[in-house]
């Protein structure tokens, strides 16, 4: 066994040499599978555009180190791919190597150009680089993975999706509380309208209702209701209410009209 390997995942650092050309890539990648089952070959631009210009089965990958930790990684790529080495007319890399990668001009201002530019290239190769994690259950996608699922759960503790049972039927019987009683902000309160300007407001149960308003949103007076006296049922104006009373009659349809308003056919 190789010294310096981690026996649950693979930090290293490798070379892909363009046998047509000589020109070489150096890169850096972590993964639980050994080097030579992988078949990651870089994300970078143009050892990307040179692949599929020139066919995979044209390039060769060797390993140059392996390491034992993303930082000891870095480090190696960086002793590498110096800022001289991507001047280099014969190599593919377009950034110098260390710690992320990501760091084509090392904070210019032509870097935050291209950046800002380049923002959806960006979130692609980071897309692709967890799909390949993904492909090989790293341990790196699974912390990502655990870590991700850990913070939407911080983010919506307050989901009722994230509950547990008993804490379910709590939050339900809490809701509950808060909305009867004392605890509804409707509690112990009206609305009125004015009937002229359509003014509404909501006042207390027990204040007086002022002339002109009454109770309720509409805003208006009713002039006609239903009345029925179990077989027949009219629809008449409020004035007359007081003479079908004494007909007989009480407010309201019969059963079955409202039943027959509601059949569906």
């Amino acid at each position: 066994m190789l010294s310096g390997i981690n026996t649950f995942m693979y930090y290293y650092v490798y070379q892909i040499t363009n046998l047509l050309n000589g020109k070489i890539y150096v890169g850096k990648h972590k993964s639980a599978k050994h080097p030579s089952e992988n078949k990651y070959y870089g994300s970078g631009k143009q050892i990307t555009a040179a692949i599929k210009k020139y066919s995979i089965e044209n390039f060769k990958k060797e390993v140059l180190h392996y390491c034992s930790s993303l930082e000891e990684m870095a480090d190696k790529e960086a002793e590498v791919v110096t800022e001289d080495f991507v001047k280099r007319p014969d190599t593919y890399n377009m950034h110098k190597g260390g710690p992320g990668g990501w760091d084509h001009y090392n904070g210019s201002k032509e870097h935050s150009e291209n950046s800002r530019k380049g923002g959806k290239k960006g979130a692609k190769r980071l897309n692709d680089f967890i799909a390949e994690q993904k492909a090989n259950n790293t341990e790196w996608w699974q912390n990502w993975y655990a870590n991700v699922v850990e913070q939407n759960r911080n983010k919506n503790s307050n989901g009722w999706s994230n509950l547990t049972p008993a804490e379910y039927k709590q939050r339900r019987e809490q809701a509950s509380k808060l909305a009867t009683g004392e605890g509804n902000s409707q509690y112990g309160k009206i609305w009125i309208s004015n009937i002229l300007t359509k003014e509404i407001k909501r006042i207390t149960i027990n204040d007086p209702i002022p002339q002109g308003w009454v109770r309720g949103k509409k805003g208006h007076v009713p002039t006609k209701l239903w009345v029925n006296n179990g077989v027949k049922e009219h629809y008449i104006l409020l004035e007359k209410k007081q003479e079908y009373v004494l007909k007989g009659f009480s407010s309201g349809r019969l059963t079955s009209s409202m039943l027959r308003k509601s059949m569906v056919v």
